[in-house]
């Protein structure tokens, strides 16, 4: 239905006769620029949620989380549906990828940017810091 629908705004836009519907102003909303308090990674929220966070921050401002009391900053990342441990537990580290539990699922970070420094690959982050599983990130 969707591609049917944008075939058919084509069409119309190509005959010069889009449909012109004015905004309802008193309907409008205005929403703000994303800010770096917004961008907190709760690891007890959904996976979804917290997969959509990641996705929908970057590159700016960038969702985030702490480890050692530094921020942590987390870009690439897939989301893995199905057992998970405790919210912010990793559950899993490899030399390209750490994997960390939220409800109902968990999310494997591919890129990560330390405090002070350069975005390099999470798994890369993991071994200079020594992260092993069964370690809290946002503690």
């Amino acid at each position: 239905m969707g591609i049917q629908a944008v075939l058919e705004a084509i069409d119309l836009v190509r005959a010069g006769n889009p449909p012109h519907i004015a905004q309802d102003d008193a309907q409008a909303t205005y929403e703000s620029w994303c800010r770096k308090a917004d961008a907190e990674i709760d690891w007890s929220k959904s996976v979804e949620d917290v997969y959509n966070l990641i996705r929908g921050t970057n590159p700016q401002p960038g969702a985030w989380t702490t480890y050692n009391g530094q921020q942590l900053q987390i870009y690439d990342c897939v989301k893995i549906t199905g057992d998970t441990g405790t919210p912010g537990e990793v559950t899993a580290v490899d030399e390209n990828s750490l994997t960390v539990s939220a409800t109902g699922g968990q999310i494997d970070i591919r890129r990560v940017k330390p405090e002070g420094e350069r975005k390099i690959s999470a798994g890369e982050f993991a071994g200079s810091q020594r992260i092993t599983i069964g370690t809290i990130l946002g503690a």
